[in-house]
């Protein structure tokens, strides 16, 4: 009984530190001069996100996403809209404001960064050797 005990209550660790690691994301950011948004929530045992776009008033989700952990790596994994389903890319680096996440064997993107400039401005890019494309975000709520 102890050992279940001291199992449950070490997922439960594992689950908050992952949550708090990336608590920052947390909140609606939209796109700086865009209708496109990115709503990041806290599950049960790990983060979430939807992005969206608004078009002719209508929310169309472009991309969801869930940071998860294996062991003791974290993961940033994307699912755009479409049949290819969900990609991992490895958390490589990380601190209380930013992280880069990174997935070699992708095409395209290979790495993934955020990182928040303030309480109100966010800044990711995604991008490989040859090109990177940044996105700058205002915190809404």
């Amino acid at each position: 009984m102890k050992v279940l005990t001291l199992v449950f209550c070490l997922a439960c660790v594992s689950a908050y530190g992952q949550q708090e690691e990336f608590a920052w994301l947390i909140g609606t950011w939209q796109e700086e001069g865009k209708p496109a948004f990115e709503v990041w929530k806290k599950e049960k045992d790990f983060l979430s996100a939807e992005s969206y776009k608004m078009k002719d008033g209508s929310k169309v989700v472009t991309e969801e996403i869930k940071f998860i952990k294996k062991g003791n790596d974290f993961y940033y994994v994307p699912d755009v809209a479409g049949p290819q389903g969900p990609i991992e890319f490895k958390i490589t680096s990380f601190d209380k404001n930013s992280f880069t996440a990174e997935n070699p064997q992708h095409d395209f993107p290979k790495k993934i960064k955020y990182e928040k400039l303030d309480d109100s401005r966010l800044k990711a890019s995604i991008g490989d050797a040859h090109k990177t494309i940044s996105y700058s975000f205002v915190k809404m709520k």
